[in-house]
């Protein structure tokens, strides 16, 4: 029988220090995309190298989307995984340095989105650690001509050094970000931009600390999946569009848009926890699909099912004492 695997708590940091990535910072406007691919090979083989314990949930995740998979071939979808992630990474800054180098395409999905926007209509963007998900707060002011303010749910806990070289670089004074570790005052904030009428950037494919989490099917295993982006559909009614900005070449971006979707606006109780769960279920499988489609682009490298040799018990959401939204 396999060992359970260690947990391991997300914290929200960048890898690598802030040395390795004022060295990539320096080197990039000099090597450009050819020197990013080659280099991303090299750093990602001393991450398979140097990684430790933090290569369990990487391991983890090709095991389980492609069972049976001999141990030396899982190393090599490990190494040229954080290859694709170093790429992504420097995507960000080259995308800053040199923007005409790169091209965005948007399917015809985008339209939709567009439209609620235009209408006042607040929406929830449903997205997760796939693709270049940070890039598309960097193009979304530029597909809105600016005429928006977007909020963003993410985790400011990185490095200080990072977290200004990124807000300077791929945020302006379009995007506004709201930290989730105040549980009480993210709530409020989230539903606040959203009645007033504004798009909500939200991720769901990661839990912080004790938000609460349903866990449902994912990969043929029980996996947790957070709350939050439910919760704040389910109480003001707006619609949830998921996107995807994935890397179809070396330069060339494809944002996807699914069509809008909506929670019934149950008061709390069972009936609001089938529908949080039934949603929960349905976002499983659509990134299920994406991370099938795309599976180097997956970049979580945390431990994500709950119980690796164990049946999914109960689907029922899993909500802390005091809970938010």
């Amino acid at each position: 029988m396999q060992r359970p695997l260690p947990v391991q708590a997300w914290t929200g940091r960048t890898r690598g220090g802030v040395g390795l990535f004022r060295g990539c910072a320096f080197l990039l406007p000099y090597v450009g995309r050819p020197g990013a691919w080659l280099g991303s090979f090299i750093i990602g083989g001393g991450f398979l190298l140097l990684g430790g314990r933090r290569q369990f949930g990487m391991v983890d995740y090709w095991r389980r989307l492609h069972p049976g998979m001999p141990g030396g071939l899982v190393l090599i979808r490990c190494w040229r995984h954080f290859a694709s992630f170093g790429r992504i990474l420097c995507d960000r800054m080259l995308v800053y340095l040199r923007p005409n180098d790169f091209h965005l395409t948007c399917d015809p999905g985008v339209e939709a989105l567009r439209q609620a926007l235009d209408s006042r209509q607040g929406c929830i963007l449903l997205s997760a650690h796939l693709g270049n998900w940070e890039l598309t707060g960097y193009w979304l002011p530029h597909f809105l001509q600016h005429r928006h303010p977007i909020y963003l749910v993410m985790v400011r806990d990185d490095l200080p050094f990072l977290q200004q070289f990124v807000d300077q670089r791929l945020r302006g004074a379009d995007i506004t970000v709201i930290d989730p570790r105040d549980g009480l005052a993210a709530s409020l904030e989230i539903v606040n931009a959203l009645k007033a009428g504004h798009p909500v950037c939200m991720l769901g494919d990661r839990i912080l600390g004790e938000q609460s989490s349903c866990t449902v099917e994912f990969l043929g295993h029980p996996a947790r999946f957070p709350l939050g982006p439910f919760q704040a559909a389910v109480i003001t009614g707006v619609p949830i569009f998921s996107c995807f900005l994935v890397k179809t070449a070396l330069s060339d971006y494809v944002l996807q848009v699914d069509p809008p979707w909506r929670l019934p606006q149950e008061a709390r109780g069972p009936r609001r926890e089938r529908v949080l769960t039934a949603a929960v279920r349905t976002w499983a499988r659509r990134l299920e699909s994406m991370a099938r489609r795309y599976p180097m682009q997956w970049h979580n490298f945390f431990l994500f099912w709950s119980a690796p040799e164990r049946r999914l018990r109960d689907a029922r959401p899993q909500l802390p004492s005091r809970t938010r939204i």
